[in-house]
């Protein structure tokens, strides 16, 4: 079977579950599952998930081109309302990818309409001392992320803001890359995953280049980035990928990679990061090489059969375990069409 079509086989096997979690849901989201055995952990609203689960659908309806899966990504976007006023940045997350991205399928005008309203809400919150956005104390963070800076949703971020046709959310979105890049990043490359501002002023960072799922949001924040503001950012993306080169890559290509170490949903997005940066950046031919290896990894006979069990999620106070869950299904989808354009040569990466 031709590498192409191989890939195309593992994508829609991804997706096939999709219907019939969908039945056992009930009108909630999936949030994550265990085992495959075990039920789905259902939210109503959907929590910062909520957004991946619609996007799952549409790249469903868009590749089946059927009239049901078109239907129940249009519904599932709908039932993302709730989280518009969410004090949370990490609704980029849920309204980039359950609308933003959906705006481009051709039956995506409500989606678009959507997005556009999540733009607004979030661009109410920018905080103009800060020169960005908290993070915020919904979704979870609770009251320290009222003076916390986090690296996550940066693409996200940058995405929604720009998908407003009001041209000040473009700039706000700017001014927040220019902040993290000035309190999270660091020369060497290594991003710290958050800041906190305490109440005496003083600022306190996270361990910079420790959790590598924060290096690669931090990267796929730069690749977002660079394919909107050119070269002015390409250094710093540079040294970014060659800190995850070093610390992750060679193990992540050659599958020797523990889940504690950086867990696959991490690798999963650093491939998707240094596919699109490839394409922006001539010459960066390794980019490109040691993404595809570390897809390669990731392909597992399971996940084959349509199951990632790719993302080491917190699911008690003192609990963390490697789950299924529609983020990681998503980025592994998002870097292995992203893979499938770059290799035939399509400069549309992980575009509709």
């Amino acid at each position: 079977m031709p590498e192409q079509r191989k890939r195309q086989a593992v994508i829609e096997a991804l997706l096939a579950p999709l219907g019939r979690v969908s039945q056992q849901c009930d009108g909630q989201f999936p949030l994550y599952r265990l085992a495959s055995d075990t039920p789905w952990k259902l939210s109503r609203r959907g929590s910062w998930l909520g957004g991946f689960w619609a996007a799952l659908w549409w790249r469903r309806a868009g590749l089946s081109g059927q009239a049901t899966d078109l239907a129940e990504a249009q519904a599932w976007s709908e039932r993302l309302h709730g989280q518009l006023a969410e004090p949370s940045l990490n609704r980029s997350f849920v309204f980039w990818y359950g609308a933003g991205l959906a705006a481009r399928h051709p039956d995506g005008a409500q989606a678009r309409q959507l997005a556009e309203r999540a733009a607004a809400a979030l661009a109410a919150d920018f905080d103009p001392g800060l020169g960005g956005w908290w993070l915020g104390t919904g979704l979870g963070a609770g009251e320290p992320g009222a003076a916390t800076l986090d690296v996550d949703a940066l693409a996200p971020t940058l995405a929604l803001l720009h998908s407003s046709p009001v041209a000040s959310h473009a700039d706000l979105a700017r001014r927040h890359l220019q902040r993290c890049l000035h309190s999270l990043a660091e020369p060497s490359g290594a991003w710290a995953a958050q800041a906190v501002r305490h109440a005496d002023g003083h600022w306190q960072r996270s361990a910079p280049g420790h959790w590598a799922r924060g290096q690669a949001w931090a990267m796929l924040g730069l690749a977002e980035a660079v394919g909107r503001y050119g070269g002015e950012y390409a250094e710093a993306a540079a040294r970014a990928c060659e800190y995850w080169t070093q610390r992750w890559g060679a193990q992540a290509a050659a599958g020797r990679l523990r889940a504690n170490e950086a867990d696959p949903c991490a690798i999963a997005i650093a491939s998707l990061a240094l596919l699109r940066l490839w394409q922006c950046l001539p010459g960066r031919n390794a980019w490109c090489e040691l993404a595809c290896r570390q897809i390669g990894g990731l392909l597992s006979p399971e996940v084959k059969r349509g199951r990632f069990v790719g993302h080491s999620y917190r699911i008690g106070p003192q609990q963390t375990h490697l789950v299924e869950t529609p983020c990681a299904t998503f980025f592994l989808i998002e870097a292995l069409r992203a893979q499938g354009q770059v290799l035939a040569g399509d400069g549309g990466v992980a575009g509709w």
